[in-house]
């Protein structure tokens, strides 16, 4: 079986660590010199917004097809495959940014909302005017040397993932059946994660079986059930390890966990690292963004 190739920039080799926590360019600008046919590739930590306003073609996200038909919106998570097909006459932006470097309110945001690559019509949506503006000031601001910069990317970013939020919009079609499921599994979970309820509670409030209910979270999500629970752990650990001065014991009590040093090794599962140490480690690395936007974005050009 083939191995997905790993990038930062599309046909670019992969580093360790990004250089950059935002990149745009245009759509056109990148895929003509690959024949418009963008293949199968993931990247590991960064996520990916493309706005198409014209021409067509077809998207690959997580293994399925999707007919892409103007105005549209994508949304790639890292660590998802995705692939392009794009007309010769596509029209469009593609924001490539290093979620770390966001705040973790807007983190948490990303991660409730887009649990997977999302294809976002924009035909009828409400916002769509606005969306479309922001994306291009977005494409502006870019180039730009303005000391200001930093902080309107920043803004107007989180601007476009508050606006392409699905609960703000009506679906443009009707969900099948596996997504209104993972949707009320995701409102169960949010519910109830700090009761530690164990799989048969989530499988019997769906009525499914569990092996049903975990094909389903994979096939939505990516995830099987206790990942998912694990991740909505994790999000609110390290929300409450930045937003307050509670102690690692507290936190795990706020959690669900009557065991801090259990609670302790679960996070080191999940993270690789100790709360405490995560804690320290996030204020070094928000010192450290806030370093990085002191120097110059990468300036768009022919890649």
């Amino acid at each position: 079986m083939a191995t997905v190739p790993i990038y930062r920039l599309y046909g670019e080799e992969s580093a360790k660590e990004p250089d950059f926590w935002l990149h745009c360019e245009t759509l056109y600008s990148r895929s003509s010199i690959h024949r418009f046919e963008i293949d199968i590739h993931r990247h590991d930590s960064l996520l990916q917004i493309l706005h198409i306003s014209d021409g067509d073609g077809d998207a690959t996200l997580n293994g399925q097809v999707h007919a892409i038909r103007p105005p549209t919106a994508i949304v790639v998570p890292a660590q998802f495959d995705h692939g392009f097909r794009f007309s010769r006459s596509i029209k469009g932006g593609i924001v490539t940014v290093l979620p770390a470097a966001l705040p973790i309110a807007t983190r948490t945001h990303f991660h409730n909302t887009y649990p997977r690559p999302m294809l976002i019509n924009l035909g009828e949506h409400p916002d769509r005017a606005h969306i479309h503006a922001t994306m291009e000031k977005i494409e502006r601001e870019y180039v730009s040397t303005r000391a200001i910069r930093n902080a309107l990317l920043e803004s107007y970013l989180t601007s476009v993932l508050l606006l392409l939020t699905p609960e703000t919009h009506e679906p443009a079609a009707p969900q099948g059946q596996d997504e209104v499921r993972m949707a009320r599994l995701s409102h169960l979970i949010a519910n109830h994660f700090r009761q530690q309820q164990r799989a048969e509670f989530y499988a019997d409030q769906l009525n499914l079986s569990t092996t049903h209910l975990n094909r389903v979270a994979k096939s939505q999500s990516g995830k099987t059930l206790q990942q998912l629970i694990a991740q909505k752990q994790i999000e609110t650990a390290k929300q409450e390890l930045i937003f307050s001065h509670a102690p690692v014991q507290t936190i795990a009590l706020h959690l669900g966990f009557n065991d801090p040093a259990y609670f302790s090794r679960f996070f080191v599962r999940e993270t690789g690292m100790t709360p405490r140490a995560w804690r320290v480690a996030e204020k070094q690395k928000q010192a450290a963004m806030t370093e990085l936007f002191r120097y110059p974005l990468p300036q768009q050009g022919p890649d």
